[in-house]
């Protein structure tokens, strides 16, 4: 979300919205982002073959990662208040007409147009929050850390909300209709109450001087290494994961729902404990590798699960998402300690991970199926692949120079 953590300079007069305002447009905004995420690779599959679908995640990212290079010069041109309710705006058309589904042609356009303009919001969101802090760096992490917290208890409930939606007829097209909806209480709340936001000072950010800031320390390498990876384990969840549940175990989207809801709890659950254990007790460097391990295996299980039920399933996500937690929350903390408020080329790049991963992980994909296919292999295999990626973190974890 803060991918432009201090691009920007700070203006003296502040900002007349509030944090309470800002947690709020952070939960409805999650809730309709996850709303249609982890069901989307499963509607797509109408419009083009499945093992198409990755290379249309693949578009979108490369779009998100050209726009958010480009968003400092809309910024300044426009201001935050007027990007963030035009882009939100776009994300409600977009997804209007992937729901309307006109021709698969227009469906496939609006999808990937989305993926480009989403990422985009969460930066803007940053900029609010950021501005609202001020100088006071020392509440940073209290802040984010709520953030994090009370996103991740809106991330619990859109799954189960998108199981109830779509049902027992798969009303896949009503999951986009009711996340424009969402997308119309948003901007109500922006125009009601951001309107006067002050905007900073926006500064540009070059790629070659964002290498050359990180490029000289091994600890940034490294803790951007597992940022990476990271975000490609999140990839394969949203693409494939609920695909292999659909297709391939053939799983009604109301036990999908549940299924997801139970890994995203533990992200309520662990992720506070595991800010506060990096902080005090153990330091970044083990829990970050416990983490990578976790996620290894509970990646290679999939490969070998059959018929072990809702209960089942339920566990093994779960299980997978304290991975994703540990590593999450200490991959932040350690990074954030590594570097300070004025450097904002290697805080651009960090961030940068996300949509390069999402790149990544939707080619990887992509090229796995379509090999997986070609041999007569069963879906299942790709996930043995993930293992191995999450597998590599261990050893790049080795890397780091531990904190305590």
């Amino acid at each position: 979300m803060d991918f432009y953590r201090h691009l920007f300079t700070r203006s003296p007069e502040g900002s007349p919205v509030t944090f309470t305002l800002i947690y709020l447009v952070s939960i409805i905004f999650t809730f309709q982002t996850l709303l249609t995420a982890y069901s989307s690779s499963t509607y797509l599959e109408q419009f083009i073959a499945p093992k198409l679908i990755g290379l249309l995640f693949a578009g979108g990212a490369t779009g998100a990662m050209v726009l958010s290079l480009l968003l400092p010069r809309i910024l300044k041109s426009l201001g935050n208040f007027k990007t963030i309710i035009l882009l939100v705006l776009m994300i409600n058309l977009s997804l209007i007409f992937v729901g309307t589904a006109v021709t698969p042609s227009i469906t496939i356009v609006a999808f990937v147009f989305y993926l480009i303009i989403n990422p985009q919001v969460y930066l803007n969101i940053d900029i609010f929050l950021e501005t609202l802090i001020g100088e006071n760096e020392g509440d940073t992490g209290t802040k984010r850390g709520l953030i994090l917290s009370i996103t991740s208890v809106a991330a619990f409930f859109s799954p189960l909300v998108m199981g109830l939606i779509i049902g027992d007829n798969n009303n896949f097209a009503n999951i986009y209709y009711v996340g424009a909806s969402v997308g119309l209480l948003l901007i109500g709340i922006l125009i009601n109450h951001f309107r006067h936001f002050y905007d900073p000072i926006y500064r540009t950010i070059k790629i070659k001087d964002m290498i050359r800031d990180s490029a000289s320390n091994i600890n940034l390498r490294t803790v951007m290494s597992t940022q990476f990876l990271l975000q490609f384990f999140y990839a394969w969840a949203v693409i494939y994961f609920p695909l292999f549940l659909a297709t391939e175990v053939g799983l009604d989207w109301t036990y999908i729902s549940y299924i997801i809801a139970s890994g995203l709890s533990a992200f309520v659950i662990f992720e506070y404990p595991i800010g506060v254990m990096a902080d005090r007790h153990w330091g970044e460097k083990e829990m970050m590798a416990i983490g990578f391990v976790i996620l290894a295996i509970a990646s290679a299980s999939i490969t070998y699960m059959s018929a072990v039920g809702l209960v089942g399933w339920m566990l093994l996500m779960f299980f997978s998402r304290i991975g994703a937690s540990l590593v999450e929350v200490t991959t932040e903390s350690y990074f954030f300690k590594q570097v300070k408020g004025d450097q904002p080329n290697v805080i651009s790049l960090f961030r940068l991970m996300r949509p390069l991963a999402n790149l990544a992980g939707a080619l990887v994909g992509s090229v796995t199926l379509y090999y997986l296919d070609k041999h007569g292999a069963p879906f299942s295999f790709m996930f043995f692949v993930l293992a191995l990626v999450m597998a590599s973190g261990v050893f790049i974890t080795s890397f780091l120079t531990d904190t305590k």
